[in-house]
């Protein structure tokens, strides 16, 4: 279980059983903004507003690499755990770094800034609020906080749909948001066959979902193939790849299994 503080020093790995703090990770001099851990190993990656990016081992406080970047405040392990993304908003652009040599330059960028003018005009340089591989590496997400999200080619980094689906606002700002802006949509994430992606509906109590494998409408946008009745707003979600659930918070949460009954998931 993890825990991050705001400020410096502000890593720690928590044992549930005890209760207790296992481990304090000391170098980060801002809040930190997004954490990944790999599939594959005990490595795990820090982003924070102090523009690094540190490489750790859950066995060591020290940190094992670091990173300078502009503004990276979003980080994801591809799910071979050799490849990791990292997502640089100020710059519009999506890295890839060989995880073994992550000293290297990146072996790949997918600049954003083009899809954003193109879909995004009105709003561009909102905050980005979601990184993800889905998890048979083809696609990847760049979750937004307005207007939709984008799914990338993990590839080459075309642009395969902007999902839409926005609906006023769940009323909180994205953890990395400098404006305090609330957020228009909500969050996003794959579920764990890869296929579908599952998000918030701003202030409307719906959980929207998008087939990937659905052809996009003339300029590659794709609209929800349904709506989920949810109890108040969603500005949270996560799935659990092992148990194929699904959890979606704001004041409350809820868990989700798959089934055809049509019921109004329990608390």
């Amino acid at each position: 279980m993890w825990t991050a503080d705001v400020g410096p020093d502000s890593l720690r790995l928590l044992d549930l059983h005890n209760e207790s703090y296992i481990r304090y990770f000391t170098s980060h001099t801002d809040k930190v903004t997004c954490l990944a851990l790999s599939p594959g190993s005990d490595a795990f990656i820090s982003c924070s507003k102090d523009e690094t990016v540190t490489l750790w081992d859950l066995n060591s406080r020290n940190a094992q690499g670091k990173l300078k970047l502009a503004t990276p405040y979003l980080v994801a392990f591809d799910p071979s755990a050799t490849v990791i993304a990292i997502a640089s908003q100020s710059t519009s652009s999506v890295l890839l770094y060989d995880f073994r040599n992550y000293d290297k330059p990146p072996f790949a960028t997918f600049d954003l800034a083009p899809h954003e003018e193109r879909y995004t005009p009105s709003t561009r340089g909102r905050a980005w609020t979601r990184l993800e591989f889905s998890n048979d590496g083809k696609n990847l997400l760049v979750g937004t906080d307005y207007h939709g999200h984008f799914v990338l080619d993990a590839f080459d980094g075309t642009v395969k749909s902007f999902l839409v689906g926005r609906n006023g606002s769940p009323g909180r700002a994205a953890p990395v948001s400098t404006s305090g802006k609330p957020l228009g949509q909500g969050d996003a994430c794959f579920t764990p066959d890869g296929r579908y992606v599952i998000g918030g509906s701003g202030d409307q109590p719906d959980v929207l979902v998008w087939d990937t494998h659905q052809t996009p409408e003339p300029g590659g946008f794709l609209q929800p193939m349904t709506r989920l009745p949810h109890r108040g707003r969603t500005a949270i979600i996560e799935s659990n790849p092992r148990y194929n659930m699904i959890a979606s918070a704001d004041r409350e949460i809820i868990f989700w299994l798959p089934e055809d009954s049509g019921k109004t998931p329990e608390k």
